[in-house]
């Protein structure tokens, strides 16, 4: 189990928890992107995911925002 994995955020992004919206954003970095939990967007592999607070924190981390 990743890291991710054991984190209580992954269990949000994988219900697609609308609530979490605003408390935390998630970059893929296979696709360069960053989400908000409830993103519609197929679930990323957990090992290829990084947690962000804000937005601007995922910008500097290099992801762009999701266009769903």
């Amino acid at each position: 189990m990743t890291t991710i994995e054991r984190d209580p955020r992954w269990a949000q992004i994988k219900g697609r928890d609308k609530g979490a919206d605003g408390e935390f954003w998630y970059g893929v970095a296979t696709t360069g992107v960053y989400c908000r939990p409830s993103c519609p967007a197929r679930l990323a592999k957990p090992q290829n995911v990084s947690l962000h607070t804000t937005t601007a924190e995922a910008r500097a981390a290099g992801f762009r925002p999701c266009k769903r």
